[in-house]
């Protein structure tokens, strides 16, 4: 439940997936692209707004972290998950990503994909990311943003006492997964949906023609990715 991402002709980012993941190549590699600016091989990972949990099976699979927990607000997403997924390791649970239930320093790296925008709070969020970060850890989040809201995005990353490493706009490698995914998202949609709440459901996938995705054709809408640690005492 991503926009998907595809890396660009200049940008040596291919990853070889399984057979059975391979019509989720899309969505996998915007977690790619995201969670791979560390190396998470035996640390303790949590994703905050995990969904329905592709991308957190896919990290713990992939890219081999000892602990991999998905946190999402809805009751509903956390038990198709844990019924979906029998992965060692791997673990949902339910909860708001404004008061993280989890103790201070658990987590070596938090990660946050196309999920921050929809929060009351970014100052709140921040606040406990860093609080159940150990000290060192990074916190990898991607998102997009209405052109005029960024400088309050960056006030907050700036504010919040992790250190800022870098800032990726990776709006062009999303704009061309949308497009290279257009028709199936469409064909599916129409067919699986009742045709009252077609028009929504292609608005809310960003189908060609929607909101969202003339938005960021316009530039009124910028899509980055970003990676913070935080400081040792």
């Amino acid at each position: 439940m991503n926009y998907g991402y595809v890396p660009l002709p200049d940008q040596n980012q291919v990853i070889n997936l399984r057979a059975e993941d391979a019509n989720y190549r899309y969505y996998i590699q915007l977690y790619d692209h995201v969670a791979g600016a560390v190396d998470l091989r035996d640390l303790k990972v949590l994703e905050v707004g995990s969904g329905r949990g592709g991308g957190a099976d896919y990290i713990k699979r992939y890219l081999k972290p000892e602990i991999m927990v998905g946190l999402d607000f809805s009751e509903n997403a956390v038990r198709f998950c844990n019924e979906k997924y029998n992965v060692e390791g791997l673990s949902f649970e339910g909860g708001n990503a404004e008061s993280l239930p989890f103790i201070d320093n658990s987590f070596d790296v938090v990660l946050n994909v196309e999920s921050s925008h929809c929060y009351s709070s970014m100052n709140a969020f921040l606040a406990q990311v860093k609080r159940v970060l150990r000290e060192g850890g990074y916190f990898l989040m991607a998102d997009f943003r209405r052109k005029e809201a960024l400088e309050g995005l960056r006030e907050s990353l700036n504010e919040s006492g992790l250190t800022l490493i870098k800032e990726t706009d990776i709006t062009q490698n999303i704009l061309e997964a949308m497009e290279l995914d257009d028709e199936r998202k469409t064909a599916l949609i129409k067919k699986s949906i009742h045709r009252s709440l077609v028009g929504f459901f292609l608005q809310f996938a960003g189908t060609s023609g929607s909101l969202i995705h003339e938005r960021f054709i316009s530039g009124e809408t910028i899509y980055l990715s970003y990676v913070l640690q935080k400081g040792t005492a």
